[in-house]
């Protein structure tokens, strides 16, 4: 069945959710080629987070049929989403950056991924400015220790987890995406690790193409802090999802990784140095919450690690240099000592 004939079928409603936090320069194109789609029913659910720059007054004059909930403070990204997702009626939700322009297939293709069996969250092709365009002949995945490492699969209907600019999923069945702690950064590594621990595939839709500007509410945030959710959420991530034996035996990449980062970070002075000392000492005393959270995942979980980490890259280091190789030749000898499934 091609997209055109899955339009003009019975499709279920689709909740489209768009966090704004002072986006009144880009809300505009977003909604306006959100309300463009081919694809019936959606509603569009537009959470503000507490701007201040006229774009809640703006989208209350030019976009009336849209679902606004207006929060008096900044939630992030995560809280935005929960509180949009709440509120939606759809059988599938999407998340959509505000920062972004859909194409006109963009929602149709990707629920028709979405009702392919096994399926739990499908994310978009995502163009965003200034990337060259080699970086879209092959999709990425995570490595060990959850950083990005580029250009690892050829199926580019692959990837390990969906990117939070634009992905859908099943609101029954996702129910709240994200833990509202998370604020900003890695929720969708987050929610796809979650998925895939019961058993459900992450995929790409190819003709669901989005074209991102990228990063301008992230862009607001200071360094330092921006600095710590990634930090902290990077780690959570590998806290709340591996196994106990997987972290027993990660144990001394991640002790290597944070010297050498502290270290870096010292020697050229940058600022980054507080929020990454921020970022462990948070997980240090928040242990107890952390347990809690993990308990909570791991007794759910159908699928071992071993079959997810096989989409992981053992590599360390995502550059070309002769440094670089070596680093990573020495990564994955060792994940190969340990005994841990990688890819590449």
């Amino acid at each position: 069945m091609t997209v055109e004939d899955f339009v003009n079928s019975s499709p279920p409603l689709v909740s489209v959710v768009v966090v704004n936090y002072n986006g009144m320069e880009v809300i505009e194109p977003c909604l306006r080629s959100v309300f463009s789609q081919e694809y019936r029913p959606i509603e569009v659910i537009v959470v503000d987070n507490g701007s201040t720059d006229g774009s809640v007054e703006f989208i209350r004059h030019n976009f009336s049929s849209t679902h606004l909930i207006v929060n008096s403070g900044n939630l992030g990204f995560a809280g935005g989403n929960n509180a949009g997702v709440a509120a939606a009626s759809g059988d599938y939700v999407v998340l959509l950056n505000n920062d972004t322009v859909v194409q006109r297939l963009w929602l149709a293709s990707l629920v028709e991924m979405m009702q392919q069996p096994g399926v739990g969250v499908v994310t978009s092709k995502v163009i965003t400015d200034g990337v060259p365009a080699a970086f879209y002949e092959m999709n990425g995945t995570l490595n060990y220790l959850g950083y990005n490492i580029m250009r690892q699969f050829r199926d580019l209907s692959q990837i390990f987890f969906a990117g939070g600019a634009s992905l859908i999923f099943r609101r029954n069945i996702v129910g709240q995406p994200f833990l509202s702690e998370y604020f900003l950064y890695h929720e969708d590594v987050y929610l796809s690790w979650r998925m895939r621990l019961l058993g459900y595939d992450v995929c790409m839709a190819q003709h669901s193409v989005v074209h991102h500007r990228g990063s301008v509410a992230a862009q607001r945030q200071p360094s330092r802090l921006i600095t710590f959710y990634q930090e902290r959420n990077r780690l959570l991530n590998c806290l709340l999802f591996y196994e106990f034996r997987t972290l027993a035996r990660l144990v001394p990449l991640f002790m290597t990784d944070a010297f050498a980062k502290l270290l870096l970070s010292l020697v050229r002075r940058r600022k980054s140095t507080a929020g990454i000392v921020r970022a462990y000492w948070w997980c240090v005393t928040h242990m107890d919450w952390i347990r809690s959270e993990r308990c909570k995942h791991q007794s759910v979980r159908t699928i071992p690690d071993g079959a997810i980490m096989g989409l992981m890259s053992a590599h360390v280091l995502d550059s070309e240099s002769m440094f670089a190789h070596l680093v990573n030749r020495v990564a994955r000898t060792y994940a190969k000592a340990v005994g841990l499934a990688y890819h590449g």
